[in-house]
């Protein structure tokens, strides 16, 4: 049989498919008449060095433990107890029965957080302080570096399926959630049970709490708070500091709250919610919205909260938040009543779950009260029985120092740049990905604060 010097199949030549072959390997341009292959940079370096310069604004992600993972669905089990540990005693050359420990399996679904940017020809020919294209990777880096930040505390796949669930999420889903509910009260009036309760619910689960995060706002209360009941001697580094940035508990334990936890820029309270996001792709507003009232065991409007309520609700989707859908009236509501909101989707049927915004007791200012998920009906229920407050902080507890890690960062694909095919503009495109998800492994051993009142908000 012959040689064939060249091969065409359908329209892809010889050389053409040899690119295609080497795609990935790193084979030298020169070699091929049709140029380079696209080829993935890896830039977790890059990513490194943004966290240390930004380590204030990413506390969170700066500080979980990275696990790489080999699937979009890692899975493994978890162990949620050991044994019986009150019947282990026996005879002298006794037997014992068997003890099993119990054991839960564990499904994280890896989500994808990507950028797109690009780089004119025009920008890249200037002389400028640094290169552009580099400038620009830093850029991506920084904003990809944000985004898991964010969701790091505020993520909910059930109202975003692109998201992955953040830590307030994964508490409030677990079996057994610590929470604790202050009821609209601001940090001053609760005192310093708004740290040791939490601490004691997480202790007596198995946990040692040792790190407290909450948002910027709540900053000065807790310092307030702190001095207030810490004494300092005379001598010594305690004496002269002007920030106290840790509290010891009841429990044993210290709770930290300085450069690596306490106030995070991204964990943002129950505010003003505006629309938000890309104008062409984030949803309209639902068609409607509608109330209606009634006698409910589970209600917790009490005697003090009967009153008139307004509520708003915004459509929500990857690409933002939608204007406000406002109800005409406001609800009259009686002590131990719920009120349920019954919403149509928007014409496009493009959102995937709303934000629901609500007043204080006759108030006029309407703030988010909860996220929820769409109903594939078209129709969405909601029932408020007044257990969210609108216009409250929350602050959440971890523990950190146990032999097994409490909270993963599970990470798919290490930060990387990846080219894009030149279309007719005169630009070089990329995408900055990163591939990852938090995962709480024990969120027994972490607890939440809600409800607390700041400045600012409704209830202040």
């Amino acid at each position: 049989m012959g040689f064939f010097t060249t091969v065409e199949t359908a329209s892809v030549s010889e050389a053409e498919l040899l690119k295609s072959l080497q795609a990935g390997y790193q084979t030298d341009s020169a070699q091929m008449v049709g140029g380079r292959t696209l080829i993935p940079e890896d830039i977790e370096g890059t990513m490194v060095n943004a966290m240390r310069e930004q380590k204030e604004d990413c506390k969170f992600v700066n500080s979980v433990k990275k696990k790489s993972v080999n699937s979009t669905i890692h899975e493994y089990n978890r162990r949620t107890g050991v044994g019986n540990y009150k019947y282990l005693t026996t005879e002298e050359g006794g037997g014992s029965e068997t003890s099993d420990q119990e054991l839960e399996r564990k499904t994280v679904k890896i989500k994808y957080l990507q950028d797109r940017r690009a780089v004119t020809d025009q920008m890249a020919l200037v002389d400028g302080f640094e290169d552009a294209y580099t400038s620009e990777k830093i850029a991506g880096t920084l904003n990809v570096l944000k985004a898991a930040e964010y969701f790091c505390f505020h993520g909910d796949e059930t109202v975003v399926p692109t998201q992955f669930d953040g830590v307030l999420r994964q508490i409030e889903k677990s079996k057994n959630a610590n929470i604790y509910d202050v009821r609209g009260k601001s940090i001053a009036t609760v005192g310093e049970r708004i740290i040791t309760d939490p601490v004691g619910m997480i202790f007596e689960a198995g946990g040692d709490a040792n790190k407290l995060f909450f948002p910027p706002i709540l900053a000065q209360d807790i310092q307030d708070l702190i001095r207030d009941r810490i004494r300092f001697g005379t001598s010594g580094s305690g004496a002269m500091n002007l920030v106290v940035d840790q509290y010891p508990t009841p429990y044993g334990s210290t709770i930290y709250f300085g450069q690596e936890a306490g106030a995070d820029k991204f964990f943002h309270v129950k505010g003003l919610v505006t629309a938000d996001g890309s104008p062409l792709k984030r949803p309209k507003a639902p068609t409607e919205v509608t109330t209606t009232s009634a006698a409910d065991g589970k209600s917790k409007f009490a005697a003090a909260d009967a009153g008139n309520y307004k509520y708003t609700v915004h459509s929500v989707n990857k690409y933002g938040i939608s204007d406000g859908k406002e109800i005409d009236d406001s609800v009259a509501v009686s002590a131990g009543h719920k009120v349920t909101l019954k919403i149509k989707a928007s014409a496009e049927n493009t959102e995937s779950g709303y934000v629901i915004c609500r007043s204080a007791k006759d108030g006029d200012v309407v703030m988010e009260m909860v996220r929820i998920g769409k109903d594939e009906s078209g129709t969405t229920e909601f029932n408020d029985f007044n257990i969210e407050l609108p216009g409250t902080a929350q602050m959440v507890f971890l523990t950190e120092k146990k032999i097994q890690e409490v909270i993963n960062w599970d990470q798919f694909c290490p930060l990387r740049s990846r080219p894009l095919y030149e279309s007719n503009r005169a630009e070089i495109p990329f995408l900055i990905q990163l591939f990852a998800a938090l995962d709480v492994k024990a969120p027994e051993w972490c607890a939440i604060a809600k409800n607390i009142a700041y400045r600012g908000g409704l209830y202040y």
